[in-house]
Parts: C-alpha cells; sequence; structure tokens
C-alpha cells in the first residue's frame, strides 16, 4: 500500500478517465476500476463494496465494457481510495498502463479454449509496446471464443475471435476483410500492428489539428487500406459474422451462475453478501451481469447466503421484463441529463414486450446503449418540465416523432409499443 495517497499522473492527450482520472458527475466523481482479465476474487469484490460504501454512495455500476464504476465519491477521498484499489491489486500503475488493458474478453471462457491465454499475452505485449503511445482514448479489443454472439455488441477497434481448434481471426468492424492467424504468438504480433497503425494515424491528425477518432473510423474515411506492416503469414479471410444476441441470466454449464443486476446497479451491501457466501471469484461481463464461478444448481445454501433470490438485487430469471430495459444514471447522478430516468424506466419495463426493448436517456448522448432499440426516450427541455421525446428503431440521437410528459407516461404506459 502506498505510504501516502498517489498523485494522478500529468494529464496525456487522449487518456480517457479511470481511476486514475475519475469523471466529475452529479453526485460526485464516478471512479472506474478495471480488474484484470475482467475478474474479481471474492476477496477484491468484497473491499470494492467496502470501498463504495466508505467513499462513494454506496452504489456500483457494470459497464457494457466489463468494468465496475463507484458512483458518489468525494474529490478529497479519491486519494484515499487509490490506495485501497492498490492494496487490492485493481489498480495500474499510471494512467498509460490502464488505457493499454482496455481489451474486453469473453467471459463465458473455457479452460482450454485459449482465451484467457491469449488475452494475457496480449495484455502484456501492449503494456511493453512504446509505439502505441497516443493511441485515440477509447482504443480496445474484445475477444471472442466464437461460441455465442454476446461480444458482437461490444464497441472495439479490433474484434478477435477463435477459428477452429488452433487459429484466430482478427477484424475491423466494418472493413470487407479480415485476416486469419494460425496460433496465438501470431495473433499478437497482428493485432500490435494494428494498434500501431491506429497510433500513428491518431498522432499524424493531431499534429494536424484534427480529431483522431477510431480505427474503424479512419479505416472508412480513407476508403482503402493504409499500410498495416501485417505479419506475412497472416490469410486473407471473409469477415466473422457472429449470431445475434446475448447470453441470459442463468446456469451456464461448467463454468457458474449468470446474474444481472437491475439496469446495472448494484448496492454496496448487495455485493458485500455475495462476496462474503463462500464464493470463489466473479466475471464481469459487458452485458451488465456476473458470472458467479464455481456455483452449481446444488448449491442452495450459498445461494440463499449470498442473497441471490433477492430479486430487487438480482435477476436470474431470463424472463424477467427489467432485462427488456436500459437507462443512465439521469438527473441528479449526471450532470447533462435533463431528467431522472431510473424509475421511469423500471416503472415501464412490465409494459415492453417480449422480444422489445426501452431505452431510457436523459439527454441525446445516449450513454447507456450504444444499439438502436424498438422504442428510445429522450430527455428534453419542456417549456414548464423536462419531457421526454420519442424515437421508434433508433439510437438517443435520432430525431424523435413525439413529445411526452414523465406523468403521462406512467399513465399511459402501452401507448409507447401499441404501434409497433
Amino acid at each position: 500500500m502506498f505510504a501516502t495517497p498517489p498523485s494522478p499522473p500529468p494529464q496525456t492527450q487522449g487518456w480517457c478517465p479511470g481511476a486514475w482520472q475519475p469523471m466529475a458527475s452529479g453526485d460526485g466523481l464516478v471512479v472506474r476500476v478495471r480488474p484484470p482479465l475482467g475478474r474479481l476474487s471474492a476477496a477484491q469484490a468484497l473491499r470494492l463494496a467496502e470501498l463504495a460504501a466508505q467513499h462513494g454512495a454506496g452504489l456500483l455500476e457494470l459497464t457494457s465494457r466489463a468494468n465496475i464504476q463507484l458512483r458518489g465519491v468525494a474529490p478529497d477521498q479519491h486519494g484515499a481510495l487509490l490506495d485501497a484499489l492498490a492494496a487490492q491489486g485493481l489498480l495500474d500503475p499510471d494512467a498509460r498502463q490502464e488505457q493499454l488493458r482496455n481489451l474486453v474478453i469473453d467471459p463465458l471462457y473455457q479452460p482450454a479454449d485459449g482465451v484467457l491465454a491469449l488475452a494475457e499475452a496480449l495484455q502484456q505485449a501492449l503494456v511493453a509496446d512504446t509505439a502505441l503511445d497516443g493511441l485515440p482514448a477509447k482504443f480496445g479489443f474484445s475477444l471472442a471464443s466464437g461460441r455465442h454472439g454476446g461480444l458482437a455488441e461490444v464497441a472495439a477497434d479490433v474484434q478477435i475471435v477463435r477459428d477452429g481448434t488452433q487459429g484466430w481471426r482478427l477484424q475491423v468492424p466494418g472493413q470487407p476483410i479480415a485476416w486469419q492467424a494460425d496460433n496465438p504468438s501470431l495473433t499478437v504480433q497482428a493485432a500490435l500492428a494494428l494498434a500501431r497503425c491506429c497510433a500513428a494515424q491518431a498522432r499524424a491528425r493531431r499534429a494536424a489539428g484534427e480529431h483522431p477518432g477510431r480505427l474503424p473510423q479512419m479505416l472508412r474515411q480513407t476508403g482503402v487500406l493504409p499500410p498495416l506492416a501485417l505479419p506475412a503469414d497472416l490469410r486473407e479471410v471473409p469477415p466473422y459474422l457472429p449470431a445475434d444476441g446475448s447470453p441470459n441470466p442463468g446456469w451456464q454449464s461448467g463454468l457458474g451462475l449468470l446474474v444481472a443486476a437491475p439496469l446495472g446497479r448494484v448496492t454496496a451491501d448487495a455485493l458485500a453478501r455475495l462476496a462474503r457466501s463462500g464464493i470463489r471469484s466473479l466475471r464481469l461481463t459487458p452485458w451488465r451481469m456476473l458470472l458467479v464461478e464455481g456455483l452449481a444448481p446444488s448449491d442452495s445454501a450459498v445461494l440463499e447466503e449470498a442473497g441471490l433470490g433477492h430479486s430487487d438485487h438480482w435477476i436470474r430469471d431470463p424472463q424477467d421484463a427489467r432485462l427488456r430495459v436500459s437507462a443512465c444514471s439521469g438527473a441528479p447522478g449526471c450532470r447533462q441529463a435533463l431528467a431522472p430516468t431510473q424509475d421511469l424506466a423500471l416503472a415501464l419495463a412490465p409494459h415492453v414486450p417480449d422480444g422489445a426493448h426501452l431505452h431510457v436517456s436523459g439527454c441525446a448522448k445516449g450513454c447507456a446503449r450504444q444499439l438502436p432499440s424498438t422504442v428510445t426516450l429522450v430527455a428534453q427541455a419542456g417549456e414548464q418540465e423536462p419531457v421526454f421525446g420519442r424515437a421508434r428503431h433508433a439510437l438517443a440521437r435520432a430525431v424523435t416523432d413525439s413529445r411526452l410528459s414523465a406523468r403521462s407516461l406512467r399513465d399511459n404506459p402501452g401507448l409507447l409499443f401499441e404501434e409497433i
């Protein structure tokens, strides 16, 4: 543990907010924790719950990049929180290393599929590569097993997918070709080459006074692939097209229990109870769920002790209506939000039809969901109070077709979907 609270490193152009550089919000600082390889031991999970209660608002958020955020941290508590995170192995040495670990791995990896080993090798290579300075702030990888389509919704500059018994396929979203590597070492070399290309272009754009963008956008704007200096042993192949749909809550054969949290929010008390119950560890997922490792349906005593049957805190039923809604923090937790969102989304959830999705956003940024929803409600300024604009089959930034007050939405929730 640090003898004194560590001072965050100087602001580095391009680094995105995290534990070192928290984001200011309406209820205090939001501190993002990126657990190594998306996994928390029971002791780490318990300590995070304690820290959320001690230094924050007693609330943790599961994110779409398999991270976990502490909300409501007072600025004068940030240094002490960094101390505690470092003591648990949950703090990178600096902001650069934190950004370069931006890798979302398939949380349903199996012991023999090579996903975890490749992730470890790639993360080590990324941190050691000095040619990657200047990468765009949110540059990242996704690493999928190919057994399900749950990582298709993860925003990634480079997608890596298991391809056959030994090979891996690398692709940049939106490009007509992908590259196949026959072994993990070649896969890491190819991934580094793509990242170096993006870093070089980002540095050149900044020097020209332009926004660096992301790798998919860079390649779409140029219209042709720039020289990538890819390893010679790669083969060009068609892109991998995953099946739609993310895994549902429930038992995962040989792995444990996948549980969701309503709107991705977990109270410190609920997480602490889960961590104290005798579980082994937790895997974070990009679906705002947790995989409780090692549990089996016969472990009824542990399930009870963990509080996993408490429906206010956890969702185990794949038909739970709350899985059909998403919402950002809303007002007053977010400074940019024009209205509260969370309670409205939960109130409307029972009225969302099977197969549909409702997204309630406090502003047009739509931070809580990056995909179009069946219905999206976006808070907008009204004459006397905020209202919600409605867009169908669209993102939060889309043009809305009607404006409704929160009161009218609660009184007549069926109107949202009756025309669809």
